[in-house]
């Protein structure tokens, strides 16, 4: 027991974990911010609160691993977006944070928290090296819990223009190339002995870290041939790579196997709605898990429609894609691919971020009856809830 609040025990459950087989009559026990127990053989502390779960389906938080929660509240309204430098901006905005603008008061935040999400990385838009994203859990005090999570590029970065994929490459090139001779030449650029170098000091710095491999860099990519060039730059520059879109990667798989790189993909994204897409397909997600890549799942960022993750995942298994891989895809494979050890897991000593369906998740006309971020029971009613109610 942790000393100030009674343990808050679910029992008779069908627990996911977020790795393993289903586990039936489980007793889960949540002590502070943490899982102290959880099995089929578990003792109920003294004191604590019971929440009876026999027949619900509990799994651990959901991770949307590329989101605009906290920084876009309204798409069309200028103002209310945030996390970017807006089209004035330059093409490389390394030093761009979201942490500095997120907002957990946010009127999508509630909607995300309706369809099990507990967590997320609201990740920066814009450009071709966009900025830095962060890990957050949604709740309103104190949510970020990684301020410079990973560093975010996008191969589509220069717009739709003649040669704007190749200008993309060119300026990410010269970027990871200024970084690594201002890397080595920090004296002589400080007293201008050091030729003219493409982008600010700023973003040097943070370019800098991704090349020390402090920060993982998340590259957003469609195109089969953008994405091999990609994991040659990735090899070239001994990136710590997460790959993002990646609609036409099935083309590719086991190169990006052998590249060992993560990829998150959106299920419901598998139409040829672009030049980038054109051999999008249904089933992409269960032929890259399959060749054995490490396979998460997420929304792309769209803020208002966080909540369909689920269901992406749905599609991905009505696809082909192992029940329990989708479940992972959307849990525990995005946390490990961030290097976030405590999240998307059911075991002792994670942290409690977890969901009490009343039936199979990834289904439809299931919802969530409770949710647990670091602990504590989360309202799941939205904005949205309470106008229906008013209005009905």
């Amino acid at each position: 027991m942790n000393g100030l609040l009674a343990a808050v025990v679910l029992t008779g459950a069908s627990v996911f974990t977020g790795e393993g087989p289903l586990v039936e009559n489980a007793t889960i026990v949540i002590d502070g911010n943490r899982i102290s127990a959880v099995g089929p053989d578990v003792r109920i502390p003294e004191g604590a609160r019971v929440i009876d779960a026999k027949g619900a389906v509990v799994t651990p938080g959901l991770v949307d691993a590329v989101s605009r929660l906290g920084v876009q509240d309204v798409s069309l309204e200028s103002s209310a977006v945030e996390g970017t430098s807006g089209p004035e901006g330059g093409p490389v905005r390394a030093s761009l944070r979201v942490a500095d603008t997120y907002n957990p008061a946010s009127f999508t935040i509630p909607v995300a928290r309706g369809g099990g999400i507990t967590s997320a990385v609201v990740a920066p838009r814009g450009g071709v090296i966009s900025g830095q994203s962060i890990w957050v859990d949604l709740v309103e005090e104190q949510p970020i819990r990684e301020r410079s999570l990973a560093l975010h590029v996008s191969v589509n970065g220069m717009g739709s223009k003649p040669g704007a994929r190749s200008r993309a490459f060119h300026v990410l090139r010269e970027a990871l190339e200024d970084a690594r001779l201002y890397r080595a030449n920090r004296g002589p650029y400080i007293t201008r002995r050091l030729r003219e170098l493409s982008i600010s000091a700023a973003d040097l710095v943070a370019i800098e870290r991704a090349l020390a491999r402090e920060l993982k860099v998340v590259v957003h990519v469609d195109r089969a041939s953008d994405i091999l060039s990609v994991l040659a730059l990735v090899k070239e520059h001994r990136l710590d790579a997460v790959l993002v879109g990646v609609a036409e990667g099935w083309k590719v798989r086991q190169d990006i196997r052998r590249a060992g790189v993560p990829v998150l993909v959106d299920s419901l994204a598998n139409l040829p709605s672009s030049f980038n897409r054109l051999q999008a397909r249904d089933d992409n997600a269960a032929l890259l898990h399959e060749a054995g890549v490490p396979l998460g799942l997420t929304t792309l960022g769209d803020a208002h429609r966080a909540h369909r993750l689920r269901w992406s995942a749905g599609n991905a298994v009505a696809d082909g894609l192992p029940y329990a891989a989708a479940l992972a895809a959307i849990t525990r494979v995005p946390a490990r691919a961030f290097g976030i050890g405590d999240a998307g897991e059911i075991k002792q000593g994670a942290l409690a971020n977890l969901v009490v369906w009343n039936g199979d998740p990834l289904e439809l006309t299931t919802w969530p009856t409770h949710l647990f971020i670091r602990g504590e029971q989360v309202e799941l009613r939205s904005r949205q809830d309470l106008l229906t109610e008013r209005y009905r």
